[in-house]
């Protein structure tokens, strides 16, 4: 089989491929074979279908439909581990009259996985945060861990201020007629928290607890519940209970009660050093991001609108698990949207380019600096994944090798050692004020 490449556009080239005809002569003879194998013609068993018979039964034209079929997915394959094109996209095949027993010629116009122009990835001067875990950082912290052990005290002696928790009945109407899912008994509320509806807890400012209000209040217009949207509503409401919150003093005895510590001073000590942990942490991987982005940015590479729309079909199916993680169907999130699956893809493919020209820039380095993961660093790496997920190591190792996954997890482990080499050669350089990171 003669084949022969020919560049077409950028990332694109014609296959020009031309079968003998022995070889298509052969492939008609296994498609007739097949054919006689699986028909079923009255008068004759099932696999036992003479050749001619078939031929007359099914018709000439049927039986070159048929090898034409089953020959030519072979016949581009071989053409591209012959010429080793690494296709990216499905061809646009192109041929003119198939017969058995000539020649047969055809072409495969195909888009091509891109070679990345490098530009300079080692010794980037790539900006790093510098960490610098303030006071008000620390005590935030501390307050946050005073919310944590903080205690509901009853009050009888004032009315309801704003942060006060409410204990109360309430029952909703409209025109007179009570609204479904507005009366609740002891229903809780804390005042100001902005949980109820607007103008609901305001009213509850004033009140002591036995007290009764009526008060009118609107329905906002994006109420969940559409035949209430922007309704007007009366509401009657009886305090039965009023609690203010109780936030303990930072002193020795809360450090003791909130941590393992016993001093105040220890325990300030331990969320300021991790404070530090957590922003230093932070600030490496801003680093190691920024410093890929550079490198990424620096090269030269036209990525193929196959392999963008393919990323951006796996990041939309990405969305749509991480939709279904959070209980809601991708539909209805599509309604919410107002947006359809396409033009959710469409936006979706910037990022996809983005993803990709990483990868192919990544892998680039990979070659250009002979990066290789050796079988000993491929099994550790499972083994790691296994004792994660509290599998057998040995175990994981058989099944990824049986499902053929072996070579995705190479792969990763190649980019993260391309990463690693775009890090370790960056030149950290003081940052004047943050920024956002894009990768």
């Amino acid at each position: 089989m003669k084949t022969e490449v020919r560049p077409s556009a950028e990332n694109e080239v014609v296959l020009a491929v031309e079968v003998p005809h022995e070889t298509v002569r052969t492939m008609y003879e296994r498609t007739l074979t097949r054919l006689s194998r699986e028909a079923q013609i009255p008068g004759f068993r099932k696999g036992r279908v003479p050749r001619e018979v078939v031929v007359n039964r099914l018709g000439v034209e049927y039986i070159r439909s048929q090898a034409l079929n089953d020959s030519l997915p072979e016949w581009y394959e071989s053409a591209l581990e012959t010429t080793e094109v690494d296709a990216v996209s499905m061809p646009e095949i192109d041929f003119e009259e198939y017969h058995e027993d000539t020649a047969f010629s055809f072409t495969a116009k195909v888009q091509v996985r891109p070679m990345p122009l490098l530009g300079v990835y080692k010794g980037l001067k790539t900006a790093k945060r510098t960490v610098d875990v303030t006071t008000a950082q620390v005590e935030a912290q501390l307050a946050l861990l005073q919310e944590r052990f903080a205690s509901l005290k009853p009050v009888e002696d004032r009315a309801v201020v704003e942060g006060d928790f409410v204990l109360m009945d309430l029952e909703g109407s409209a025109d007179g007629q009570p609204i479904e899912g507005a009366e609740a008994k002891d229903y809780m509320a804390q005042v100001g928290h902005g949980n109820l509806i607007p103008g609901f807890e305001e009213n509850l400012v004033g009140l002591a607890v036995g007290d009764e209000k009526q008060f009118e209040i609107t329905f906002p217009a994006d109420y969940h519940a559409e035949h209430l949207r922007g309704q007007p509503a009366t509401f009657k409401v009886t305090v039965k209970e009023l609690k203010e919150k109780v936030v303990p003093d930072l002193d020795d005895s809360f450090a003791a009660d909130a941590s393992e510590f016993e001093t105040m001073d220890d325990l300030r000590a331990d969320v300021r050093r991790r404070l530090v942990e957590l922003q230093t942490g932070a600030a490496e991987r801003e680093f190691r991001a920024r410093a890929v982005d550079e490198a990424v940015a620096n090269a030269t590479v036209a990525v193929p609108s196959a392999m963008v729309e393919r990323e951006a079909h796996h990041l939309y199916h990405d969305l749509e698990s991480t939709v279904g993680e959070q209980g809601m169907e991708m539909k209805t999130y599509l309604e919410a949207l107002e947006k359809t699956e396409e033009e959710v893809e469409e936006e979706l493919k910037p990022r996809a380019e983005m993803i990709v020209k990483r990868r192919l820039v990544l892998e680039a380095i990979s070659t250009a600096e002979n990066i290789e993961v050796s079988d000993d660093e491929l099994r550790e790496r499972i083994k790691a994944d296994a004792e994660a997920l509290g599998r057998d190591g040995d175990q994981l190792v058989i099944d990824v090798y049986a499902s053929g996954r072996q070579d995705l997890i190479r792969d990763e482990l190649l980019m993260a050692k391309a990463v690693d080499l775009i890090v370790d050669n960056a030149v950290p350089t003081e940052m004047a004020e943050p920024a956002e990171v894009t990768a």
